[in-house]
């Protein structure tokens, strides 16, 4: 696959897209886009197509070739990149990576820090944390598909609010980047942290720093993820830095962070599945597997009450044996909060925390019955009666 050119268009006022065209060896052209505010100077390299287009290429095996100057730095970190993805067995090739030549290494003058910013626990956690990112990146394209327009526009009303109460400056960024061929690409496991790699770049002129709040947990666990301590800071070139934050802390650990942050506890939004399941939106539903285990953790850090986008009618001990825990991501945080439970002597809590893991493990060890006649349904009886 191949970058065979770029431009740059103003889009609405205040507001401009750069494309990039990408011709696969089939010969079908796909178009990537980004918007922008205007009053940014983006990179005119070929930094952020090869963090965008890497995962693309290795998922369909193609070798990239990218018609603009790359940054010595990220051509090496790509590699190894891609061996990394290659040594997990997710279905990746280590492919080859042809530039039209290496860019000149510069410094970044500017020295300006930014941050991804969702109003999640780990971007709260990275806010606070690292305030001297004064420039907080929110995105529309990823969680948030971009055909929910009206969806978004509530979204980014509040997010702007809180960003300007916060005292920083929102950069807004808007993408096709899941609606093109490359939604072929792992999202959770191999390409989520390439996509936020490669919106960082788009503003290597203006940021020395961007900060990545980290998803993963106690460093002992740490497996293949889209965003990875090892692999994000691979995608830095030798203007900006691409850096995790919050390495090694639980979501647990974060919300207890949080705790002396009522703003925060305020604003938190963390669904993913919104009011009709089919994606994030403005609210919590309050009822998937992910807002159940972050109510628990808020519930154990005794500020559960403070959280004024969650519905707390929509939560009850009940419900938690039928979360459905799926994987070696969110197994230990359950264990930490069932443990926690034990410690605060909530045995009730506890109790229902381990009903839900056993029950998840049962599930899993029942899946060779899909495949078994009559007997086929027991699985998907037990998913469909889970919280997920």
């Amino acid at each position: 696959m191949e970058l065979v050119k770029t431009e740059i268009t103003d889009c609405a006022e205040g507001r401009k897209r750069l494309t990039g065209f990408v011709k696969y060896n089939d010969g079908f052209v796909d178009e990537y886009w980004y918007e922008y505010p205007s009053k940014f100077e983006v990179t005119e390299t070929g930094n952020i197509w090869l963090a965008a287009l890497l995962p693309m290429a290795a998922t369909i095996n193609e070798d990239l070739i990218i018609n603009l100057p790359v940054d010595q730095r990220l051509l090496d970190g790509t590699r190894d990149i891609l061996r990394f993805w290659k040594s997990w067995e997710k279905g990746t090739s280590v492919i080859n990576i042809k530039a039209e030549k290496i860019a000149d290494p510069a410094i970044n003058l500017a020295g300006e820090s930014a941050s991804f910013f969702s109003s999640g626990v780990d971007a709260f956690y990275t806010a606070y944390n690292k305030p001297r990112a004064k420039y907080k990146i929110l995105i529309h394209g990823f969680d948030l598909s971009i055909k929910k327009e009206a969806e978004f526009e509530k979204h980014l009303k509040r997010i702007s609010c809180v960003v300007d109460k916060l005292g920083d400056e929102l950069v807004f960024v808007k993408t096709n980047i899941r609606h093109t061929r490359w939604q072929q690409t792992r999202w959770q496991a191999i390409s989520h942290g390439a996509a936020l790699a490669s919106i960082a770049l788009l503003f290597e002129n203006h940021f020395s720093e961007v900060f990545i709040p980290s998803s993963m947990g106690d460093f002992k666990d740490l497996y293949c993820w889209g965003s990875h301590p090892l692999t994000d800071p691979l995608f830095s070139t030798s203007r900006t830095s691409i850096i995790t934050d919050g390495d090694g802390l639980s979501r647990l650990d974060k919300i207890k962070f949080l705790t002396d942050y009522d703003y925060a506890l305020n604003h938190l939004h963390v669904c993913i599945r919104g009011k009709d399941g089919t994606g994030q939106d403005e609210i919590n539903c309050s009822h998937c597997e992910k807002c159940y285990r972050t109510m628990m953790a808020l519930e154990l850090s005794g500020c559960l009450n403070k959280c004024k986008l969650f519905d707390l009618k929509k939560f009850n001990y009940e419900e938690i044996p039928y979360i459905f825990v799926t994987d070696a991501f969110t197994a230990p945080e359950y264990h930490e909060m069932a443990e926690e439970a034990l410690r605060q002597n909530n045995s009730e809590l506890a109790s229902a925390i381990y009903k839900a893991i056993k029950r998840s493990k049962l599930i899993i060890r029942l899946e060779f019955l899909k495949k078994v006649p009559i007997l086929w349904n027991i699985p998907h009886k037990m998913l469909d009666n889970s919280i997920y």
